[in-house]
């Protein structure tokens, strides 16, 4: 049994590229997906791939603020001072490292997917059930590839070895988000599994709500953000227990990505300061130190210490147990507040308000009273700042929205809103050239 466990282990193991993805012992299909542990094994193994460095397990979410207005590079790591200066090279050891572990946790699922017709032994409410969630999965890669890159190429088979069959070439923006929605609605039909450490319908319904909104599909995004807040209205009462390692999730996380002493994240030794035992290497920049004092979110957002601002959303230097949270209630909220402003209904306003102030009022902030569509624009784009800052999404609402250019200095073109395609994959890939690098780079 325990061989049988280290081959579905090394499998899914993390490697440099998408390339080295093959079986690192020889034992047959058969005998790894013959009974329900290992083929639970297998699933663990497609969720663990979340927890990567340049995943969810650091670099992704650092990324996510730091190519922003909100935080800068402070340390000593000059990949991410590239980063916060929107100067990036194609072979940037961030560029190289997410795209890689994407495509890593990519193959996991696809694996998975290809073995699971050889199995018999599961009941269809199992299958469906696995399916679900690995299609929940690979939508959420996909997402995060695709906003970073643009056009990436679409893999739905395993790689399980060196063949030149298995390069592709770029498929176009379109098409990558095709195939997201596509999985994410058999996500929605099949998912049974109610753990919010794991896909669950209300999990690929609120993705959908955000990609519906990046798309421009200001109605499906405020249905898919709806038919959440249905059934997750709830926000917890204290935002500072969203993000404690020593409270259980509560009501207002729909994903999150656990973590343990064992499989660690590096977020707090990232963000905290030098004096208290960290590197310092993303801190708040001043748009974030200057949140109002009467705003109960600033004291884990901008914390300070002997001078150094750090945020202490992820607090556990010791075990790096924090949680990642992907999905929350909140951002369904504020979601739905975007949406109805942008359909630009009169009608609306009532709407807009309400769903603003949900936020805010946990916050201690006075109602937002503003009746003209252009303040409350800027209302929503500020507490959506303020309200995620350090979960790693002001880069992508700042691009999607195309505020990027207006509120990032460092980005003066448009073509700084994409990460260039990385060095490793035009050198290996044969179907990608240097013809195809995104422009600009």
């Amino acid at each position: 049994m325990r061989k049988i466990l280290i081959f579905v282990l090394l499998i899914f193991a993390s490697c440099e590229t998408d390339l080295d993805l093959r079986p690192k012992m020889q034992i047959s299909t058969e005998e790894a997906f013959s009974n329900r542990e290992n083929v639970q094994a297998a699933l663990t193994g497609c969720y663990d791939a979340l927890q990567l460095q340049h995943y969810y397990g650091r670099n992704l979410v650092i990324v996510g603020d730091l190519a922003s207005d909100n935080s800068i590079a402070n340390g000593t790591k000059v990949e991410y001072y590239d980063v916060d200066k929107n100067s990036l090279l194609a072979n940037n050891i961030l560029v190289e490292g997410i795209w890689a572990d994407i495509y890593v946790a990519i193959n996991r699922v696809n694996y998975m997917l290809f073995r699971l017709s050889d199995v018999s032994f599961l009941s269809e409410d199992e299958m469906k059930d696995y399916k679900g969630q690995l299609h929940f999965l690979r939508a959420l890669h996909y997402y995060n590839l695709v906003r970073l890159y643009g056009g990436v190429p679409l893999k739905l088979l395993p790689t399980l070895n060196d063949s030149h069959e298995n390069f592709l070439p770029r498929s176009s923006e379109n098409v990558v988000y095709s195939q997201i929605i596509a999985d994410l609605e058999s996500a929605r039909i099949n998912i049974l599994n109610t753990q919010t450490h794991r896909a669950t319908v209300e999990a690929a319904t609120a993705l959908l709500a955000s990609i519906s909104l990046t798309r421009g599909n200001a109605e499906n995004a405020l249905l898919y953000a709806d038919q959440v807040l249905q059934s997750f209205p709830m926000l917890e009462t204290s935002y500072e227990a969203l993000f404690s390692s020593n409270i259980a999730p509560g009501r207002e996380i729909l994903f999150y990505v656990p973590f343990s002493a064992t499989d660690k994240n590096r977020l707090a030794e990232y963000n905290f300061p030098n004096t208290l035992g960290g590197r310092h290497e993303n801190a708040p920049a001043s748009v974030l130190i200057n949140i109002d004092t009467s705003d109960s979110r600033k004291p884990l957002i901008a914390a300070s210490y002997g001078g150094k601002y750090y945020t202490k959303k992820y607090a556990d230097l010791i075990t790096g147990s924090d949680r990642v949270i992907v999905l929350r209630t909140a951002e369904m909220y504020l979601i739905r507040a975007e949406a109805n402003y942008q359909i630009d209904s009169v009608g609306n306003l009532g709407m807009i308000l309400s769903d603003i102030n949900v936020i805010r009022n946990r916050a201690g902030l006075p109602q937002a009273t503003s009746g003209t569509f252009t303040s409350l624009r800027n209302i929503i784009e500020r507490e959506k700042q303020i309200e995620f800052a350090f979960e790693g999404k002001r880069w992508f609402d700042l691009i999607r929205t195309g505020r990027a250019v207006d509120l990032v200095p460092t980005v003066t073109q448009p073509w700084q809103m994409l990460f260039p395609i990385p060095l490793s994959e035009i050198l290996t890939n044969t179907k990608i050239s240097i013809e195809d690098q995104n422009e600009g780079y």
